[in-house]
């Protein structure tokens, strides 16, 4: 994980030097982020609100295309209620998170329309569910055996759409779905997939 933050930041850095089609800037969102809980009618979970704060790198490699690789440091949180024993936990994630997209630009009186899509991978740094009969960090080994409750890594797809202005300052909405099933020990049976809707603001240096 070291080495592909490290990576990144090189190519961030060096890349506008070498080449006038390339371009970084900062970006930051807010956003309301949940799960989708699949074969668990005992289990649901709805959205909170958190945030995220970063930079990317863009490379146009034709007047209406390029290809934009964020890195974003991201706070999630959530609500997570069992049914069953009437109980609802706060979930909270910080995590490092890297959305490679495909963009399409059009260019309106020097401002520009852009919309992208592509993968996501992200890993979680720390988390913690707390409800009134516990406060657990999932990250952590299980009681009941080695596995974690949930895992660190996740991957999908995202969405983004936005508008830059003269100034370069942007304004975007994203969208994420992740693929993997982020639950393991203690939820045999159950699908937990991450999803995310955020507002944000960028600035194209």
């Amino acid at each position: 994980m070291k080495q592909l933050l490290i990576t990144f930041a090189l190519l961030c850095l060096l890349a506008p030097r070498a080449n006038a089609q390339s371009s970084v800037g900062v970006k930051a969102d807010a956003n309301l982020s949940g799960f989708f809980v699949n074969d668990a009618a005992h289990l649901s979970s709805s959205k909170k609100a958190g945030g995220s704060a970063g930079y990317f790198y863009q490379y146009k490699w034709r007047e209406s295309k390029a290809v934009q690789a964020d890195m974003m440091l991201r706070y999630r949180t959530s609500k997570i209620e069992n049914h069953n024993i009437g109980e609802t936990a706060d979930y909270s994630y910080w995590g490092v998170e890297l959305p490679v997209y495909s963009l399409l630009q059009a260019e309106i009186d020097e401002q520009k329309l852009f919309m992208g899509i592509g993968p996501f991978a992200s890993f979680g740094m720390y988390s913690r569910f707390v409800s009134d009969s516990q406060n657990l960090n999932p990250y952590h080994q299980n009681q009941s055996g080695n596995k974690s409750i949930m895992h660190r890594w996740d991957f999908g797809m995202g969405f983004i759409v936005g508008y830059e202005l003269k100034n370069h300052l942007q304004f975007n909405f994203n969208f994420q779905m992740g693929f993997r099933n982020l639950v393991d020990e203690g939820f045999e049976g159950v699908d937990m997939i991450s999803q995310l809707v955020g507002l944000g603001v960028g600035y194209r240096f």
